[in-house]
């Protein structure tokens, strides 16, 4: 019997004896190999982010750049100089400038994913206000005035305002654009 576990703690010995090194062996090699698995994944991770910075920053330029375009467009004087039309009255005016800024907008709705929601949260806020310009303005006039009319009325609530409404839009997305560059 004692000769049995003799030969058996040997056999168990010699068993470790291959074992343990096999598990060192083994853990060792998983270790690197999880090592260069995730450098090689933050390396291609790296490389990802690199190529779609070069992709999405340009894309980016150009919706602040049509957002400057749009906020120049609606700018209640620019609809003025751009809209009015000889013979024209008030209300007609009033339809194309409202109908302009809401073709505008459409237009560059799609543009708010690639700006923030700050800056995108501005430009609606400038378009309800120039709307509400319009509006304010068409309110104060008698009821057959001409286009005219509504064009000095709109140019004169603007030079009454501190603020011209567009002008703080465009010198925000500047600075937002300067952050993003």
């Amino acid at each position: 019997m004692i000769l049995l576990q003799n030969n058996l703690f040997d056999v168990i010995v010699d068993i470790l004896k291959f074992i343990i090194p096999a598990i060192i062996v083994f853990a060792a090699s998983y270790i690197m190999m999880r090592q260069f698995l995730e450098e090689d994944y933050k390396k291609k991770l790296l490389e990802i982010k690199e190529k779609n910075t070069g992709i999405i920053t340009p894309i980016k330029l150009q919706a602040y750049e049509r957002l400057t375009i749009l906020l120049e467009r609606i700018a209640p004087d620019n609809l003025v100089i751009m809209l009015s039309q000889p013979r024209q009255t008030a209300s007609e005016l009033r339809l194309q400038i409202i109908n302009q800024v809401s073709e505008e907008f459409n237009h560059n709705i799609s543009q708010q994913i690639y700006i923030s929601t700050q800056a995108w949260e501005l430009i609606k806020i400038i378009r309800e206000h120039v709307l509400n310009i319009v509006d304010d303005s068409y309110k104060t006039l008698p009821e057959n005035s001409k286009g005219t009319d509504l064009g000095k009325a709109i140019l004169s609530e603007l030079m009454n305002q501190k603020n011209h409404p567009t002008r703080g839009g465009i010198e925000f997305l500047k600075k937002e654009i300067a952050l993003v560059m």
